[in-house]
């Protein structure tokens, strides 16, 4: 898949958070589009939630560029989870969000790579995915 999202879990008791629960049904929903052209395309953006455990806090807030690997042509990003969004209602919309300025911060990347990434049809992808899983932000 050109768009990735994943999680690292310092503790398996979230396992059964609102967070990982808003996370698992994104990602459902966003591997549905793998056969998606725009999901057999590259570059490839990986974006991984890091959450906070009983004794470990991210070390940033927001997200940040992690790594691109050149062979792959795949940039990884992290997004830090607040506490607060955990066990919260609002956990699908925030999970969307961030993937959102995942996708803004990739096009970013990508454009001063000169490589082609491409954002509206990824914007327009999670939108469509999110309203169908209740966390449409608009």
């Amino acid at each position: 898949m050109a768009l990735f999202i994943g999680a690292y879990l310092p503790d398996q008791q979230l396992d059964q958070s609102a967070f990982c629960n808003a996370l698992t049904s994104i990602a459902i929903a966003l591997a549905q589009y793998r056969q998606h052209p725009l999901q057999q395309s590259t570059p490839r953006l990986d974006l991984y939630f890091l959450m906070p455990g009983w004794d470990e806090m991210p070390p940033f807030e927001g997200l940040r560029l992690h790594f691109y690997d050149d062979f792959s042509k795949t940039l990884k990003i992290e997004s830090s989870v607040p506490e607060n969004i955990v066990h919260s209602a609002h956990a699908k919309k925030y999970v969307v969000a961030a993937v959102l300025d995942a996708i803004d911060q990739g096009y970013d990347f990508f454009s001063m790579k000169q490589m082609v990434f491409e954002r509206d049809g990824y914007m327009d992808l999670i939108e469509t995915l999110s309203a169908c899983n209740g966390a449409y932000l608009h």
